[in-house]
């Protein structure tokens, strides 16, 4: 027998599913609608601002770029919560829908990195026009392009749209079952760990920094504080910052006992010792 519960659960799923397959619909139209229009205008039309660049059609020009990303700033600037962007955000919806399909039938973890790599490119007007004008609204393409920055090591813009997330209090499509807090700290820190010893540019340890000061106090699973502690700890160690990064990692500690810091808490604390501090 199916409960109460799991009936409203999958009464809302359906709902939302409905309401992506509608707003693919219409980008669909509206992009036809589109073309149809510029065909009769002949050569002189302007190209679709929201058309992604077909394969090996090159990047679009700095004044095509400065062009979309107004126009996702007026439609973002005079959005509600039921469209977010407008037009906008409808059309950049349908494709990110169908790229999200794209990446589901690669098997490997790597490729589809460089896959998502390729990709953003064709949505960065669209993050900068929507980050611009700051609408507030809830907004899936933006808090799935947040997810693929972070999977692809741009931990700044990644982080650029956290924080507005975090000001505007959206959460990340229900795919990831995992909340923003959760997803960017867990994100982040992983990069951290897994390029221990590597920061000529200070990105890693600004990044970290960033999101402790973002999310260090906000409800998520305490091994993954632990592990956004653990990271801190090691880049605050390795920018010679011992006293600060036995703070940090004393707080991965007591927030997970198997966070496997404890050889290196002994160590920061002799080396304090030892000079005297």
């Amino acid at each position: 027998m199916v409960s109460p519960a799991k009936k409203r659960f999958e009464k809302v799923q359906a709902a939302r599913e409905a309401a992506r397959a509608e707003a693919q619909e219409k980008a669909r139209k509206a992009q036809g609608k589109r073309e149809e229009q510029a065909a009769k205008r002949g050569s002189e039309a302007k190209p679709n601002p929201f058309q992604k660049q077909p394969s090996g059609g090159g990047p679009l020009s700095p004044a095509a770029k400065r062009y979309q990303r107004k126009l996702v700033e007026k439609e973002a600037s005079a959005s509600t919560p039921d469209r977010p962007t407008g037009d906008a955000y409808e059309l950049h919806l349908a494709a990110i829908i169908e790229d999200t399909r794209r990446l589901h039938d690669i098997q490997s973890i790597e490729r589809k990195v460089e896959a998502k790599r390729e990709l953003l490119p064709n949505y960065e007007e669209y993050v900068k026009g929507v980050l611009q004008a700051a609408p507030g609204h809830q907004d899936e393409v933006l808090m799935t392009l947040m997810v693929w920055y972070l999977d692809v090591g741009d931990l700044e813009t990644g982080l650029d749209i956290a924080d507005y997330a975090v000001a505007n209090g959206l959460e990340t499509p229900d795919r990831y079952q995992r909340t923003t807090a959760n997803l960017v700290a867990e994100e982040v820190a992983v990069s951290a760990l897994e390029t221990e010893g590597e920061d000529p540019d200070g990105k890693f340890i600004q990044a970290v920094e960033r999101t402790v000061n973002m999310f260090g106090e906000s409800d998520m699973h305490d091994q993954v504080k632990a592990k956004l502690y653990k990271a801190y700890g090691y880049r605050l160690r390795d920018s010679g910052k011992p006293d600060q990064a036995l703070d940090a990692l004393d707080r991965a500690l007591k927030l997970n006992d198997r966070a496997g810091v404890k050889k290196d808490i002994e160590a920061l604390r002799k080396e304090l010792k030892n000079s005297g501090e």
